[in-house]
């Protein structure tokens, strides 16, 4: 099998100006863990639920490019789910962003390819 067979298509993105505030709202949302974020149509970089625990006192006045991990590991949609996993694994990250000629088209995780997270998911902090 290849990534593209089980990736996540056109997944929600962030913008490197939002606040953490609106990235969490859309974490919660639709129950990710990460959002790849985009700047002028590319993938500049990654947010995930670890990256905004140093900033839960500044949600709402931090922006992502604060706390994102910028230039992340990438798969292709026809690389091989083995790949993807050596990927996932060795790096110890929880997804992939899946790109195509430069293009964000889908993201790959932990989850898709049934196996745990490497890090600990951090507890929500009530408001």
């Amino acid at each position: 099998m290849i990534v593209k067979e089980l990736m996540t298509l056109n997944p929600v993105t962030t913008a490197p100006g939002e606040t953490l505030t609106r990235a969490q709202i859309k974490l919660k949302a639709g129950g990710f863990r990460r959002l790849p974020v985009i700047h002028e149509g590319k993938l500049i970089g990654i947010l995930s639920e670890y990256d905004l625990r140093p900033y839960l006192e500044s949600l709402d006045t931090t922006v992502v490019l604060e706390a994102m991990t910028p230039d992340p590991i990438t798969v292709s949609p026809d690389a091989t789910l083995e790949h993807a996993v050596a990927l996932l694994k060795g790096k110890e990250v929880g997804a992939l962003p899946v790109v195509c000629y430069g293009k964000l088209i889908g993201i790959i995780t932990a989850s898709n390819l049934w196996f745990p997270e490497p890090r600990p998911v951090p507890e929500w902090v009530r408001h």
